[in-house]
């Protein structure tokens, strides 16, 4: 019994070491001015500046392609603090390929939450996209 336990034991401990990630250097992620910041109106029709206040990412190499994680930070600035609030925020983040045709998108739509008294709140959000070797990476939001 003792046997039967310790080669199961081996075997998925060998199985497990097959999944070793080859992490890569991360494409640029390019965010045009006019696709990284944006003043929208608030649920209660008052001007909140959002922009990209940073980005955080990884990358593995699969295959023909490579595997991005990324976190994005996203700031909400807005001068009337006396009530709380809700701003619509829509992120996108595209692929493209060497001749620059999109290859994966990834569309994200959420209201941020202003609390009462807060003038600035950050947000960070997370995205997984693949890309072509040699492709680029767009993010833009609206």
């Amino acid at each position: 019994m003792v046997k039967l336990f310790l080669l199961c034991f081996f075997l998925i401990l060998n199985g497990c070491t097959s999944f070793k990630k080859d992490f890569v250097d991360c494409p640029k992620v390019i965010s045009p001015k006019k696709a990284a910041e944006s003043i929208v109106k608030s649920k209660n029709k008052l001007p909140v500046y959002i922009g990209f206040r940073g980005i955080d990412a990884y990358c593995i190499k699969d295959d023909d392609n490579i595997e991005m994680e990324i976190s994005v930070n996203v700031r909400a600035i807005r001068k009337d603090t006396q009530i709380e609030d809700l701003v619509p925020v829509n992120i996108s983040i595209v692929s493209t390929d060497l001749n620059n045709k999109e290859y994966e998108r990834d569309d994200y739509s959420y209201s941020q939450f202003l609390l009462k008294g807060s003038k600035i709140v950050d947000r960070a959000t997370i995205f997984d996209i693949k890309i072509p070797n040699g492709g680029k990476v767009y993010l833009g939001i609206r």
